[in-house]
């Protein structure tokens, strides 16, 4: 299955933002970033199963997002996977740290 590399990036890129999220989900889903529902809709009824998820924890561990599946799929909405892989991405605690006066 060709996801077009959306999976694969590089550790060192930025900061995973929601618009990289979406592609990324969406590439994993084999669909149009604008063929996903919005960040309430059930990312299931879009195709996402079991395996589609654990593609995409992979691709988040190996940037240093530790999410697990159980509480991925509690809600599998963009906006919840949102909230959490926000809070886990390193990248984006180091930007959320209070800098030294």
């Amino acid at each position: 299955m060709d996801n077009g590399g959306t999976l694969d990036v590089p550790a060192s890129a930025d900061p995973l933002t929601q618009q990289l999220l979406r592609q990324m989900v969406a590439g994993a889903l084999q669909l149009d970033p604008s063929e996903l529902p919005d960040e309430h809709g059930d990312l299931i009824d879009h195709g996402l199963d079991s395996i589609t998820t654990m593609r995409l924890i992979s691709a988040w561990h190996r940037r240093g997002i530790e999410v697990a599946f159980p509480e991925l799929m509690i809600r599998p909405t963009l906006g919840h996977w949102w909230d959490l892989v926000s809070r886990a991405d390193p990248a984006q605690r180091l930007e959320a740290a209070p800098t030294a006066p």
